[in-house]
């Protein structure tokens, strides 16, 4: 299969690769979202050792894993029966292999899902530092990487580390696929609304993009694999859990309340959970944000550490899972009705919450949004502003908003629809705007949506632009 995307990516590895001293780097993100297949591409064109950490297991079963892969690598069956008590012992066995290849320190050594491969324990990172320190910090050329999807031990006892801190030379935390890169994933053979109503349903992780088949519907796709007995999607909400989370119990009741809030502050999830805030409760949501599950945000203009910061759900996967897979479970597993996504897909809740997955990816393509205004230069800092509810008014949010460094603050309005949109907006979104009044700024007004407009709104001139969602994709968007 043709590799996609991660331009990005293979740039800054490249060219750290050409610098010609030792490197150490660090990777992670989202479980299935295309670490390894990112590393395996980047150096494909040099020897790769790859050493896989074992999913709960002890270890003396992870050094036994790791000694079989070093004898293959070395050609040599005593490295498999060697006598390693400790990491450090592993770690100086291997530098003796390297020593003695073909290759030697030009080697690429990948351990990959570091965090498994260490049992989540600081102690084989001590010795890892040894071995950096004395045996290949000075090896010119010689790359070592660190690869986990569980991200808080990347961060926290990895890249953070005092054992490792300032040895790193990059660090990669590795995102979705956007649309653009969706729509190339299916090679153009699905039109661009199809590959929307896919990547609301479960975003840009190319694992779970691979399983769709191309001979039937998104949609048949959906329901053959989330709504039909065995279907990938029924169990991989657990799978979640159990590879990113030991402590799933908190997290899976934090994710519960986002599935059903559109954002939550930090006062009122404590409330909803009856937990104390002494409870190492941000701990859970560091953990949930680093892992790309959930996100941040305060109010534009806000410090990171203000009282207003709200969190929501990010991830598309988890917020269908909670609206539409784990009620239906079920007749899922009875398979009382093999077309089950066809009645969902009609229901006032499918729309409601097909209204809140737009929002959430055109805010994942705030980047394309700027340049198809042409405002990306002009852009000061851009986000969410809110108004606090009250005994005397409703709070009022606008979800996306550009502050400019002219006199001018662009909105948007971001609306899935079913068919065109009317005058009946303009209320809603006169209410917003409302909002910065008092700011004495020009307001530009954009709708971001999905059919078009109607008529009787394209003669009122409301909106400054009207961007359909097709343009996300950032193909012919720069015209």
């Amino acid at each position: 299969m043709k590799f996609i995307g991660r331009v990005y990516e293979q740039a800054l590895l490249k060219k750290q690769s050409e610098k010609g001293v030792a490197s150490l780097i660090a990777v992670y993100g989202r479980r299935r979202v295309g670490k390894t297949c990112l590393i395996e591409e980047s150096y494909k064109n040099r020897t790769v050792w790859k050493f896989d950490g074992l999913e709960k297991e002890s270890k003396e079963k992870q050094i036994s894993a790791f000694l079989s892969s070093l004898s293959k690598y070395a050609k040599d069956s005593l490295y498999e029966t060697a006598a390693c008590k400790n990491w450090l012992d592993v770690f100086k066995l291997l530098d003796r292999a390297i020593n003695e290849s073909k290759q030697k320190y030009q080697t690429v050594i990948f351990f990959d899902e570091l965090p498994y491969m260490a049992n989540r324990r600081t102690e084989m990172i001590s010795d890892l530092k040894w071995a950096w320190d004395n045996l290949w910090s000075n090896k010119k050329g010689f790359t070592l990487v660190l690869c986990g999807s569980v991200a808080s031990f990347m961060v926290d006892s990895v890249i953070n580390s005092s054992a490792l801190y300032g040895r790193i030379n990059m660090e990669i935390c590795l995102k979705p696929f956007l649309l653009e890169e969706v729509y190339e994933f299916f090679g153009k053979r699905r039109s661009q609304r199809e590959i929307i109503n896919l990547y609301m349903f479960c975003g840009g992780i190319p694992a779970y993009l691979a399983l769709f088949d191309d001979k039937i519907s998104v949609a048949a796709n959906i329901n053959a694999l989330a709504f039909c007995k065995d279907g990938y999607f029924i169990n991989e909400f657990q799978r979640i859990f159990k590879d990113v989370f030991y402590e799933d119990r908190v997290y899976k009741k934090i994710i519960l309340l986002f599935s059903k809030y559109k954002s939550l502050k930090v006062t009122e999830l404590l409330s909803l959970l009856s937990m104390s805030e002494g409870s190492g409760f941000n701990r859970y949501l560091d953990n949930l944000e680093r892992a790309g599950f959930i996100k941040s945000y305060v109010p534009l203009g806000s410090p990171d550490s203000s009282k207003l910061k709200r969190y929501q759900l990010e991830d598309e996967y988890l917020y269908f899972y909670y609206k539409f897979i784990k009620p239906n479970l079920k007749k899922i597993e009875n398979n009382t009705n093999k077309d089950l996504f066809s009645l969902i897909m009609f229901s006032r809740a499918y729309q409601s919450w097909a209204g809140l997955a737009f929002e959430r990816v055109c805010l994942k393509h705030v980047n394309v949004i700027m340049q198809i205004l042409k405002i990306d230069q002009l852009v000061k800092d851009y986000g969410a502003y809110f108004d606090r509810k009250t005994n005397t008014k409703e709070g009022v949010q606008i979800d996306l908003l550009f502050e400019r460094h002219d006199p001018v603050i662009t909105v948007c309005e971001m609306k899935f629809y079913s068919g065109k949109i009317g005058k009946w907006i303009i209320d809603e979104v006169e209410k917003k705007v409302k909002l910065i009044e008092h700011m004495k700024k020009s307001i530009e007004k954009i709708l971001i949506t999905t059919e078009g407009i109607t008529k009787d709104l394209e003669d009122t001139h409301y909106f400054s632009k009207i961007i359909l969602a097709e343009k996300l994709f950032g193909i012919g968007s720069r015209e």
